[in-house]
Order: structure tokens, then sequence, then C-alpha cells
């Protein structure tokens, strides 16, 4: 692949996070990594020892990391790219692998278990508190859909919370109130489809990513309800492949998705209205198994798991990505969140 010219792009600063050994990884903890003048990232150092942080979020002065092996929730003070001792949660089940925050609030979702943690965190201490564990059910047609798999959630707005159920194929509708969930409604999805990821959008659109049937549903919420506008599979994936995250570009052109087993980046065109998503093409991830992918300033990094390394690639005019250097080494990573 012809590495395409770079004019420097804008200083950055990141946390990754990674799988240890206690989930057959190698990573050590939360490492910082910085930005080389192309946008490409170096690692620097590591931040926080603490085992499998394998998903990373940074609100203000705030860090809040899962440790997926440990069913734990990590929360860090950040005083700039320096992380304090943890203070340590129970996720409230197991193999926690997502955390939505609003204000003091924790939303934990527990793949293991299917369920999710509220978890409260002292504006002005260190104090966290386990506030409530809710509990699901369901299942779905696939082998990795034999219970459910709460995957990812987020906050519609302060008092309504969607939740992917990757094991039994819904998209649950929670009430929220002083740190307390209640399921008021939930959303069918296509039997097998495994929603795994959701990026909302202006417009009140919702874009959400199947992980086992490798596609795109975009919804509207409105009056309450969600409303399905479209529904895509993924350019270039295969039977077997399994989809991983979604970005979406800076001008909303485009949408970005992680295929892994095939190990790609599927590349969708985004109407202009943003109700509907087009399959466009598809380009190596650049490594093996992209679990995490973000597009920042023009760059899109991949966090490429079982090659030890994180790729990036700068999007050209036409919207597709375009690598930039040899990835970068790291041990494992699945997470990265910026910092500055």
């Amino acid at each position: 692949m012809t590495i395409p010219e770079v004019t420097p792009v804008a200083a950055s600063t990141w946390l990754v996070g990674g799988y240890g050994p206690d989930m057959d990884g190698g990573a050590e903890g939360v490492s910082v990594m910085r930005s080389r003048d192309d946008g490409s990232l170096e690692l620097s150092h590591l931040a926080a020892a603490v085992p499998s942080p394998s998903f990373v979020a940074v609100e203000g002065d705030k860090v809040y990391s899962t440790l997926e092996g440990s069913g734990q929730i990590a929360v860090f003070d950040r005083d700039g790219d320096s992380l304090s001792e943890p203070t340590l949660v129970s996720s409230g089940g197991q193999y926690p692998c997502h955390v939505t925050v609003m204000g003091t609030t924790v939303i934990a979702a527990n793949y293991g278990t299917g369920t999710l943690g509220v978890i409260e965190v002292d504006a002005t201490s260190s104090d966290v508190t386990m506030r409530q564990m809710v509990e699901t059910t369901g299942l779905g047609p696939r082998p990795q859909q034999e219970g459910p798999h709460a995957h990812s959630s987020i906050f519609v707005d302060e008092h309504t919370l969607l939740s992917l159920d990757l094991g039994a194929d819904r998209i649950r509708i929670f009430g929220y109130a002083d740190h307390a969930l209640e399921q008021v409604d939930e959303v069918v999805l296509p039997a097998g489809f495994g929603p795994r990821d959701i990026v909302a959008r202006e417009d009140n659109l919702f874009y959400v990513l199947g992980e086992l049937g490798c596609g795109v549903l975009v919804f509207e919420w409105k009056n309450r309800q969600l409303h399905q506008l479209c529904s895509i599979s993924l350019p270039g994936a295969t039977e077997g492949d399994q989809a991983a995250a979604i970005a979406i570009s800076d001008d909303s052109r485009h949408a970005y998705v992680g295929v892994r087993h095939s190990n790609l980046i599927a590349v969708l065109a985004i109407a202009d209205d943003g109700r509907s998503v087009a399959p466009l093409t598809a380009v190596s991830c650049g490594g093996n198994w992209p679990r995490h992918i973000i597009l920042d300033s023009g760059i899109l990094h991949v966090c490429n798991q079982l090659s030890n390394e994180i790729a990036s690639f700068r999007i050209d005019e036409n919207g597709i990505p375009q690598l930039i250097a040899a990835p970068t080494r790291i041990p494992s990573p699945t997470y990265l969140a910026r910092i500055a």
C-alpha cells in the first residue's frame, strides 16, 4: 500500500486499555500514547497497572475503566496524563465490557451475566457505591447467544437509557431516576443480529451495530420510542465475521466499522439527512482482530487486539482510510480514549 503524504496534525494524547493475563492478553494496564506529526500514535508510558482495563471512559478529571476479568469498575482521578490509585467497585456482574457516564452515575454493561450495574460516584470524594444491579433474560439463535449479554448503553436524555443486549437481540429502554433503572420498553431486533455498539447522531438518530449479523440499523427516537429507518449489511463481511465498533467521520458523511476475522474496515456512506446509510467499500484494518476504532481530526485509529498493534489511517477526500505508517506495537489493545 502506498503511504500518502501528510501534513502535520494537532498534537493529541490518549489513554489505551487492553486485555491482561486474566483475559489471555499481554497488557499491563492503562497506558498513555501520544500522536506523531503524521497523526499516528506512539506509546509513552504506563499510567495505571490494573488487570484488563478493556474499556476506558474519560469525563473531565475522572477516568472510568472496566476490569473485565475481575468483574470490577476502576475509578481514577486524572491530573493531565497521570492517574491516581484506583477506587474499585463491583460491576454488578461478570465480564464488564462497557461503561456509560452521566454526571455522578456510571452504568456498567456486564457481558457475562447480561446484568447492568448502576454505580454512584461521589463528586467531592473518592466514594464509589453500587446502587442497583439490573437482571435481564433472553437468548438468540446463535451459539454466542445462549443467554443475555449486555454490551453497551447510551443515555438518550437525563431520564432515558438505551441498552444493547447482544445475547437476546434486544434494545432495552430504561427509565432512569436517582441512580436507578426501570425497564419501560424494548425493541426486538432481527434474530442473530447481536447488537454490540451504538452511536448517537444529531436529530435524535442512533446507529446500532450488529456484531453477529454484521449489519447496521438506523433508528430515530421519536415520541419516546425507537423507529427503524434503515438496515444494511457491511461491505466485505462474510459468514463467521464479527463486527466490533462503529465511528462517524468529522463531516458526518461516512461511517467506519471494524470487521474481525476478515480484518477489515467497512466504509459506509451516510445520507445528507443522516437517516440512511449505504455500503461503500472495505479496506484492510492493518492488523488482526480490530476491536475498537475511533476517528479524531480526520485520523482513524484501529486497535488490532490479536496482532498487538494500533494502526492509524488518514481519511482521504473520498472518505477512504489510507494507512499512514507502520502500525505501533502495543500489547492486546482494546480501547482508545483521548484526554488532550
